[in-house]
């Protein structure tokens, strides 16, 4: 069920890509998210043959960081969807940019703050 979890946003990714137009921002999400992938990919291996042993400690820091990244990022949405809701940032929203912005939300939790908090 755990590994489950951990496909969900390579799921969503592919998801939101069919349902993109065609277009370079397309192509260049698709190429940073395999090049992510591989490299999460890669270090879990190395990880797994030298059968390094992380406590719960580092378990907990890794939650904690990915839980407060999500945070964040979901309180910078809330705030651009505000203040364009009332006016005060002249733009127009678009559905592809919130798409990307949402799978980028996905993607730095799940894969790049685990990997970064394992470094240190």
């Amino acid at each position: 069920m755990n590994k489950l979890f951990t496909y969900i946003p390579i799921g969503l990714l592919v998801l939101v890509l069919f349902g993109l137009e065609s277009s370079l921002l397309k192509w260049l999400l698709l190429g940073i998210a395999a090049v992510m992938i591989v490299f999460a990919k890669y270090f879990r291996v190395q990880m797994q043959d030298e059968d390094i042993e992380f406590d719960e400690r580092v378990n907990a820091n890794i939650s904690k960081w990915s839980l407060r990244t999500m945070i964040v990022l979901n309180a910078l949405l809330i705030l651009v969807l505000f203040t364009v809701y009332k006016g005060l940032l002249p733009m127009e929203l678009d559905i592809q940019l919130l798409l990307m912005y949402l799978l980028l939300s996905l993607f730095l939790p799940f894969y790049v703050v685990p990997a970064i908090i394992k470094k240190l």
